[in-house]
This record gives structure tokens, C-alpha cells and sequence, in this order.
């Protein structure tokens, strides 16, 4: 009877051999879509924080926006931005603190 397995096994070794290598693949095949998954889930993971960031951003633009029509929000923008000044009005700059500043 040994010799009969012998015999079988030595003729199936072409399916058993089929059989490992689509096994190997199918292992194969499963974990790259793992580390696909993995990635995937990583850029998901920063693009919500990007979007949220973004949301954040079209806040503060709308309520800029909404403040534009504001006189005492242009005064102020023009005087720290534009460095304007009031007719005849003096600035003294402090020498000290503008060194610290630049």
C-alpha cells in the first residue's frame, strides 16, 4: 500500500502544486490590499484635517467679510496695515520696541 500513496501523491503533485501557488497569491493579493487599505486610511486622516482647517479658514473670511462694512474695521486695518494717520496727527515709534518687532 505505501507504494500506491507514493504513486498518488507523485501523480497529484502537479495539482498540489497548483494549489500552493494559487494559495500563495490569493495571501499575496490580500495583503497588499491591507496596506492599500492602510495608506487609503492615512490620507483620509489628513484630508479631514485639512478640510477642517479649511472650514475654519472660510470662517474667519466670512466674518472678515461681514466686518469690511464696518468704518471703525477699516479705520483700523488702515492704521496697523497701511500705517495711515489722522490729519494732523503725530506717531512716536519707539525705538526700543521696534527693534524687538523685526
Amino acid at each position: 500500500m505505501s507504494k500506491k500513496r507514493k504513486r498518488r501523491f507523485r501523480g497529484n503533485r502537479p495539482f498540489y502544486i497548483i494549489v500552493i501557488v494559487i494559495l500563495i497569491y490569493v495571501s499575496w493579493i490580500f495583503i497588499d490590499q491591507r496596506i492599500q487599505l492602510a495608506e487609503l486610511n492615512s490620507q483620509k486622516g489628513d484630508l479631514l484635517k485639512t478640510m477642517e482647517q479649511l472650514r475654519e479658514k472660510e470662517q474667519l473670511l466670512v466674518e472678515e467679510k461681514e466686518m469690511s462694512n464696518d468704518p471703525n474695521h477699516i479705520e483700523r486695518i488702515a492704521r496697523e496695515r497701511l500705517k495711515m494717520v489722522k490729519p494732523n496727527e503725530i506717531i512716536y515709534i519707539d525705538q526700543e520696541r521696534a527693534k524687538f518687532q523685526d
